[in-house]
This record gives structure tokens, sequence and C-alpha cells, in this order.
């Protein structure tokens, strides 16, 4: 993990795991992460297996050039990539293993830059699968022109963060499919003991 935001949302994110169980999407303390506010959103799972944005930070939506809230998430992805990030999704929410990875915003005006990109999953009304946090954190390189946007994002690199301490047993690996993608993408790999990566 390269930017500050990712690393204080995963620390905010980690002091709210209970008895094994990944936070509630209510005991999330916007304060506890600030800066990172802007870059954040929260998805919400749909009736027809896909996710979407409730909330967005709004540098996110400045960056889209639009209001995210209630878009698909995959939406933004290009179309090479918005199936490997539906998995993605699925194996976040089904296994809980958080994911963390580098991101390319194509802007048209700009050329490319680079973002980090964390999800993490949530419990809603006492249920696994319904919420995710994450973040779309910019590189420096991002912020250099006020008016960026993006018309689409590319994945980069991505690596499942799995926790080699007790709540491993509860949080698990990631899926076989999913371990196979890490072995397809460049850069993709499984990391054990996600805990030390803070």
């Amino acid at each position: 993990m390269r930017q500050t935001q990712t690393k204080a949302l995963l620390a905010h994110w980690r002091s709210l795991i209970r008895n094994g169980a990944p936070p509630d999407r209510n005991d999330i303390d916007p304060a506890a992460i600030g800066s990172a506010l802007q870059d954040t959103f929260i998805l919400g799972a749909g009736q027809d297996g896909s996710w979407r944005y409730r909330v967005a930070g709004t540098r996110l939506s400045a960056f889209a050039d639009r209001d995210l809230r209630d878009e698909p998430f995959t939406g933004w992805w290009r179309q090479e990539d918005a199936m490997d990030v539906a998995r993605l999704l699925r194996s976040t929410a089904t296994d809980r293993t958080p994911v963390v990875g580098g991101v390319s915003g194509r802007s048209a005006r700009h050329g490319a830059a680079d973002l980090e990109l964390i999800l993490l999953p949530l419990r809603h009304g006492g249920q696994d699968g319904q919420r995710m946090i994450g973040g779309l954190f910019p590189s420096p390189a991002a912020l250099r022109s006020f008016d960026m946007r993006f018309a689409e994002l590319a994945v980069l690199s991505l690596r499942s963060l799995v926790q080699s301490d007790a709540s491993a047993a509860v949080f698990g690996r990631p899926r076989a499919d999913i371990e196979a993608l890490v072995e397809r993408r460049h850069g993709l790999r499984v990391i054990e003991g996600g805990r030390g990566l803070q």
C-alpha cells in the first residue's frame, strides 16, 4: 500500500472487527478517516447481484464528472476489466477478504494517472455481503491538475490481504477462482499476513 489514505481506512476498518466479524456499516466513523473521506465510497448489493454506489466522496465524483450514487461500480471500468472487478466484489463479500490494488485512471485531456483501490467487506442489518466500503485514492501525479476527469478505470495490479492471526479462520482465504485471477494478471499475488502491511 502506497497511499496514506489507504492505510488509514484499512486501520479504521480493522479496529472495528469484533469476534472475527467485519464491521457493521453504522460502525464506520467518518471523523476517523477524515482525509480519506473525499475519495471513499460505500457500495450496496442489489438483488440482481450487482454492486452500486450508495455513497461516493466528493473528489471521487469530481474525477468521474458526475454523481456516482446509484451507478453500478463496474460501470466506470474499462470493458475488459469489468468482469474481473465483479468477481473481486463477490469474493470480498463472500469470503470477507480485503483487496488492495493499483488502478489507472484514463483521461482524454491529461493521459493516465495512478490511483490505489481498496475494498473492505461490511455487515449491514446483521448480515454479511450487503455492504462494502472502499476507496480510490489518487497519487500525487493524479492531483496535479484540478480538473482531472477519468473517462474509465483500468486494473493494474491486485492483492488479497489474507490475515494470518486468529481472525484468519473466520475471514479465510480467497476462493480458487480469485487465486487464479491473481496468478493470471501482472503484479497480482496473494499476500499472507496482511496485518503486517499497515
